[in-house]
């Protein structure tokens, strides 16, 4: 007997300790199984519930509404050479585009000077700080302190310009609290572009003009002293035209020379008759004469330094610059002209294909689609960071 209970009661004190391993290995799976559902739990309110249900909470019920305004316009060019009227003929219409001129308007609607310009005439501050306006969105903010870089940028938000090179066509677009807001803005800033145009021109119109007066005004100071070298020519020569004495000295020597002539044919003759006339000698007198006044004659043209070749030389020059400076005169002049014509012209403008329109429903925010967009991202999000706990997790029980 003693020894039976000595084998069954060791038995009986193993029976009891399996029991409570298994009680408890049953109450420790149920506790973890408790701790992951409220792991996992609270991983999907803060990574996705939260997220989204803030952000729909701000859009349905905090986010006001912004009426986009719209205008199309194109900047364009009068065609000025043949090729570009060619050019206009082919389009159906008598201008062109103005590429160039479009890009500066652009650059214009998205500079400080246009939302100054607004903010002093077109009431931007007041479409700005409407009661309506949320706190993300109205200016001055809540947080920061109101300053002219915060204002430009807060204005970058509201307005934006987009040009295409081929059509032409560029597309403003103005976003505000209200619809009147809208509209009014988009109005002026057209308005604004169109007065930018006008100044362009008119900036271009006077500095042709000024750059075609000063040419006129060189030219004449030109022309007034060729005109005065060859005056002093005349007078230091004591000749009008050296050209027309060369011609009397010429017709001098021909005459002279037809004597010469006359005279030889002469003696010829009275050698003949009376070889030893008194004729004779008269005759070859006179042909001397008229040889040496041929010399003389010869030597005001040309061979000294009194002749009358290097004054020609001399006189012509300075009235081929006469005539060039006459000629450069009339040009700039003619040129002078032209500039102050096409002053009057408006050489660029802005020529709007459609007006700013007045929006009768809000075209942002985007509420659905934000709410969505950021319910997925907090879902993959959700999805990624519990993935990566599960696994660290049995990584580290194991």
């Amino acid at each position: 007997m003693r020894s039976d209970q000595r084998i069954v009661t060791p038995q009986r004190i193993e029976l009891v300790r399996l029991g409570a391993v298994g009680a408890a290995s049953i109450q420790g799976s149920a506790k973890d199984r408790w701790t992951a559902l409220i792991r996992r739990g609270a991983l999907f309110l803060l990574l996705v519930a939260l997220p989204t249900v803030s952000c729909a909470i701000y859009f349905f019920a905090i986010a006001a509404p912004r009426y986009e305004s719209e205008v199309k316009f194109v900047v364009r060019s009068p065609a000025t050479s043949a090729a570009n009227q060619l050019g206009g003929l082919v389009q159906g219409t008598s201008v062109l585009r103005s590429s160039d001129d479009a890009y500066i308007v652009q650059e214009y609607i998205l500079s400080r000077d246009a939302m100054n310009s607004l903010i002093d005439s077109a009431g931007l501050m007041d479409a700005f700080e409407r009661p309506e306006a949320d706190f993300l969105w109205r200016y001055p903010p809540l947080v920061f302190q109101p300053t002219a870089e915060r204002l430009y940028k807060h204005y970058l938000k509201f307005v934006s310009v987009d040009y295409d090179h081929s059509t032409g066509v560029a597309t403003l677009k103005v976003q505000a609290f209200r619809p009147d807001d809208a509209r009014t803005i988009a109005e002026a800033l057209v308005q604004r572009s169109e007065a930018l145009i006008n100044s362009l021109n008119q900036r271009s119109g006077a500095d042709a003009i000024a750059s075609a007066l000063d040419e006129v005004k060189t030219a004449e100071r030109r022309a007034h002293e060729a005109l005065d070298a060859v005056t002093d020519f005349r007078n230091r020569m004591k000749t009008i035209d050296p050209s027309q004495s060369s011609l009397a000295t010429f017709n001098t020597i021909a005459s002279l020379s037809l004597a010469t002539a006359e005279a030889n044919a002469t003696l010829t003759d009275v050698e003949k008759e009376t070889p030893g006339g008194p004729q004779v000698a008269a005759l070859k007198h006179k042909i001397d004469a008229l040889q040496q006044q041929i010399g003389v004659e010869r030597l005001k043209l040309a061979g000294s330094s009194d002749s009358l070749a290097p004054q020609v030389a001399e006189y012509e020059g300075l009235v081929l610059n006469q005539t060039f400076a006459e000629k450069a005169f009339m040009s700039a002049l003619a040129t002078l002209e032209s500039a102050r014509i096409d002053a009057l012209k408006q050489r660029v403008f802005v020529e709007p294909i459609t007006t700013a329109n007045l929006p009768d429903y809000a075209a942002y925010p985007y509420r659905i689609g934000w709410t969505l967009g950021i319910f997925g991202i907090a879902f993959m999000t959700w999805r990624i960071v519990r993935t990566f706990v599960e696994d660290t997790l049995a990584h580290v029980g194991g």
